[in-house]
């Protein structure tokens, strides 16, 4: 099943492309992501929480770089959920390109489900995925106006990457409450 899609950072094409491969940053953006680890320059490993129809699957992924360019990363994704209960393999683009806005970020990933999970109705897993991505955009743009913001400092990335817990002071918005409550998390109605 392809996915794919496209948003607009307000950074250069240049410096997204550096954020991309900054663990610490991946982790907090990636719906689900429990953990990231860089194993090396071009290898990764991750633990990614999804729920799909009241059906939760944790997988257990590696990530590989198989080649870059100046504005383009070819990228695999393989990895089972434990028991080998489902398996998922992706095949992703990255392409940037300058805009006057900052950068436009295209992706494409043609991505492959079996086992419990694969049995669910292409139309409703690209809705999912689709889903994810639209997270993922919107929580990138967030976090890089914070690094943007003249008080930020970026913290050094150690090799593994927890993502830290929210805490919880405001209320939520509405599309977060209903996000929690799709992918089956219990969590306040209220959060930073």
């Amino acid at each position: 099943m392809l996915i794919d899609g496209q948003f607009t950072v307000a950074a250069p094409p240049q410096a997204l492309m550096r954020h991309l491969f900054d663990a610490r940053l991946m982790a907090e953006c990636l719906p689900g992501c429990e953990a990231l680890e860089q194993l090396d320059a071009d290898r990764y490993r991750a633990v990614v929480g999804v729920a799909l129809a009241g059906v939760k699957a944790r997988f257990e992924l590696q990530v590989e770089v198989v080649r870059r360019e100046e504005l383009s990363v070819w990228a695999t994704t393989r990895g089972e959920e434990g028991g080998n209960a489902s398996q998922l393999q992706a095949d992703n683009r990255i392409t940037l390109q300058a805009v006057p806005e900052g950068t436009l970020l295209r992706y494409e990933s043609e991505v492959a489900v079996t086992g419990r999970l694969g049995r669910f109705a292409l139309g409703m897993m690209k809705k999912k995925a689709q889903a994810l991505g639209d997270e993922f955009a919107q929580n990138l743009q967030a976090r890089l106006a914070a690094l943007e913001a003249p008080d930020a400092v970026a913290p050094a990335a150690p090799a593994a990457i927890e993502p830290p817990a929210p805490a919880r002071t405001a209320p939520l918005p509405w599309w977060r409450v209903f996000w929690n409550w799709l992918t089956g998390r219990r969590l306040p109605t209220t959060g930073s």
